[in-house]
């Protein structure tokens, strides 16, 4: 998101529906491709609306917990579900050019698609 088309390095994904080469997958494609679960699903999503631009931890954990009437668990135990499905994340990412890095502390995490 912060690169050219023309310099992505992904790994090769195909649309599930028509099983042509997508260059530029989208977010669902990206979920559907590499079985991403739906907290993990959240995660990504959240740091794809960023563009590449840093995504504050709070704008994650809203979209983690969206759907809890209570507004999810307490900080601490938010914060450490966040930090395991990140991981799993990234695992399920490892080779395919995406990925969700650390900014650095307190400025949240960002979405890198392709190789620098």
């Amino acid at each position: 998101m912060m690169m050219s088309h023309s310099t992505l390095k992904l790994s090769p994904i195909n649309c599930p529906c028509c099983q042509q080469h997508v260059a530029v997958p989208t977010l669902a494609i990206v979920v559907d491709r590499y079985k991403v679960t739906p907290l993990e699903a959240r995660i990504l999503g959240a740091v794809w609306k960023g563009k590449g631009m840093p995504v504050m931890t709070e704008r994650i954990f809203d979209a983690m917990y969206a759907d809890d009437p209570d507004g999810g668990p307490s900080p601490t135990r938010m914060y450490a579900a966040f930090k395991v499905a990140l991981c799993h994340l990234r695992a399920r990412l490892a080779g395919s050019g995406i990925t969700v890095e650390n900014v650095g502390y307190r400025q949240g995490y960002r979405l890198i698609l392709g190789v620098h």
